[in-house]
């Protein structure tokens, strides 16, 4: 109580410097009476390292560094200004100069969340992809914050698929997140203009903490969220579709042009020729002082006031700009016009357009992508169970193995009820299984009721008990704890196990 009743009073007195409403204060209070009653679930299922104070802590320096009005409206109210109200009625929050909600804790902390983000943290060399990735990770990042309210009540642990603001990178996110680690994933969504290459950090993190082995398959991680964060932007984001879209049509009136070589070519020569002339006219303005003092004279007496040129020093540095500049230009028609040079930019071009294309792929191509990713990130599990050697590091996986398990995959289905991730699946049980076992973490349970183990919501695993039933010649086994008995499932007979025993399944 002392932590909270602190936080109240820290929050308190941020909110009086602010301009919010009396409803967003209470909203902002209940956020942090309801992150105390859930947030240990929320850790013990995640495995966070992160602390509960510390998660507070960032909540309120958001609020202090980055939003300074906050307000509720009503569900059913009109409000004038029709952007803010578009988006209201499409998210439930708005996020601009001011942070407007509807009375939803889970939102105003998204929309929160969601100001206090970078909008670029990756380098620019990526160029459409830095946009993407930053739009992806960033997202990831939000709804990663507010899981503990959505998910979490203080006595159970539920995700509605529909609730999520964006399943795909809610699932890259999580993922990367148990792949690199938090600390990862915190310092990349804190890294303004990314001025660290966190997208190539990827490769030297993976093989460092798994095995330089697994170098390609990092290098495949990173090709995939490059795909995937393209694709998913463009669905999220219609300016980006539209800016993708428009530089789709640029390129292929470019390579059309590249197509037909004689016209191109002419095209370059007259070009080159024009750029020729014009740098021919700079170098003799240069050259003579008369000539240079009577074309500043002569633009000066066209030029509109706030166009005049201060002196005919600037002018000179001006005229020595523009003549580098045509220079550079006449030296790249040069490089073009080798027949060699010309191909390889006109290559360029199509894999240009290849890349922009990613932000057009259809649903289907999208799900293979995503699973894709998946079964790179269950190699990342099989590599670690194989590693790990303490008990304590073996629960944390069986803990981090079943939150990857119940992940949503869309609005159906979660990863556990990917069909052609399978067989995957079963043999990275399989080695968690026998790993646990031999490490005397758990007793030895049969494999087929560890698979339920692995699709529990129940908080705390190490509480867990099973027990087989019998009727009617058929066998049952249903998982439980104390306080919460889940539904019975039919297994096939297993030799040597005990019917109606309650067995405690880790030690």
């Amino acid at each position: 109580m002392l932590i909270k009743r602190d936080r109240n009073e820290e929050l308190e007195k941020i909110l009086e410097q602010k301009n919010v409403d009396e409803q967003a204060k209470n909203l902002l209070q209940g956020i942090l009476y309801k992150v105390e009653v859930s947030y240990k679930d929320y850790q013990k299922v995640k495995s966070k390292k992160q602390t509960e104070e510390k998660y507070v802590e960032e909540i309120l320096e958001n609020i202090q560094k980055r939003c300074d009005k906050i307000s509720v409206a009503k569900l059913r109210q009109k409000l004038a200004d029709e952007e803010i109200q578009k988006e209201l009625e499409k998210n439930k929050y708005y996020v601009g100069d001011e942070i407007v909600s509807y009375p939803i804790e889970e939102k105003i902390l998204y929309a929160i969340e969601k100001k206090s983000r970078y909008p670029k943290i990756l380098n620019n060399k990526y160029v459409e992809a830095t946009i993407a990735i930053s739009n992806l990770i960033n997202t990831g990042k939000c709804m990663d914050r507010v899981e503990v309210l959505r998910d979490f009540n203080g006595w159970s642990w539920t995700t509605i698929k529909k609730e999520l603001e964006n399943i795909e990178a809610n699932l890259i996110y999580q993922t990367l997140q148990i792949v690199l680690g938090e600390e990862f994933l915190d310092n990349w969504t804190k890294d303004k203009d990314g001025i660290i290459d966190y997208l190539e950090l990827i490769t030297e993190k993976i093989t460092d903490q798994y095995t330089h082995e697994m170098s390609e398959t990092a290098e495949q991680m990173k090709d995939l969220l490059t795909k995937i964060s393209m694709s998913n932007t463009a669905k999220n984001n219609e300016q980006f579709a539209q800016s993708i879209s428009q530089k789709i049509q640029n390129i292929n009136q470019e390579i059309e042009n590249y197509e037909d070589t004689q016209q191109k070519i002419v095209q370059m020569t007259n070009y080159k020729k024009n750029l020729l002339k014009e740098l021919n006219k700079i170098e003799q303005i240069l050259g003579q002082s008369s000539k240079l003092k009577n074309e500043y004279e002569k633009r000066n007496e066209e030029a509109s006031i706030d166009q005049k040129i201060f002196n005919i020093r600037v002018f000179k540095k001006q005229l020595e700009k523009q003549k580098q500049q045509l220079i550079e230009e006449i030296e790249k028609q040069n490089y073009l016009l080798n027949p060699s040079n010309y191909l390889e930019e006109k290559n360029k071009l199509i894999e240009q357009k290849k890349h922009l294309q990613l932000a057009q792929l259809n649903e289907k191509e999208v799900e293979n992508l995503l699973i894709e990713f998946l079964e790179k990130v269950l190699k990342c599990f099989k590599t670690l169970i194989k590693q790990t050697k303490e008990d304590e590091e073996i629960v944390k996986l069986i803990y981090q193995f079943r939150y990857f398990m119940l992940l949503p995959f869309n609005l159906e289905k979660s990863v556990k009820d990917i069909d052609s991730l399978q067989k995957s699946i079963i043999d990275t049980e399989k080695k968690l299984t026998q790993k646990a076992i031999k490490q005397k973490v758990m007793v030895d349970v049969p494999f087929e009721i560890m698979r339920h183990v692995f699709e529990t919501r129940i908080i705390i695993l190490e509480e867990l008990y099973y027990k087989i039933t019998a009727k009617s010649e058929k066998h049952y086994v249903q998982i439980f704890d104390e306080n919460v008995s889940e539904e019975k499932f039919e297994i096939t007979p297993i030799e040597k196990t005990k019917i109606n025993k309650k067995i405690k399944i880790f030690i």
